[in-house]
């Protein structure tokens, strides 16, 4: 019982965090710079988490694997970030985009290097 208030706050504060903006910024205009942003904001986000994924993923091309398997898994990774762009560029739908490379990648990482 103890724990009520801890959620009845966080509760209340969800609720301020989402409502309160709405409420106060109801009757003003958006700016040309905000609507900008609106508009590129998602192509920001997946290049900065594509270069992220990217730092992250790449194999060292040491250790007790094969060369050839860094070399594989290199060409996969390179072949599904290509394929993320072209498919962004032809359906401009963000889940498609995020999804269908990410499944290649992880099926090719299960069936060829046996991950």
């Amino acid at each position: 019982m103890e724990i009520l208030p801890y959620i009845f706050l966080a509760s209340l504060a969800t609720i301020l965090t989402r409502f309160l903006p709405l409420l106060l910024f109801k009757k003003k205009t958006a700016s040309p710079s905000l609507s900008y942003l609106q508009k590129n904001s998602g192509l920001l986000i997946m290049v900065v988490l594509t270069i992220y994924a990217l730092k992250t993923m790449l194999p060292s091309f040491s250790g007790e694997r094969a060369f050839s398997a860094d070399v594989l898994q290199t060409t996969m990774l390179l072949f599904c970030l290509i394929m993320a762009f072209v498919v962004h560029a032809k359906f401009r739908n963000s889940l498609v985009t995020i999804a269908l490379p990410t499944l290649i990648y992880m099926a090719a990482l299960r069936f060829l290097l046996n991950y």
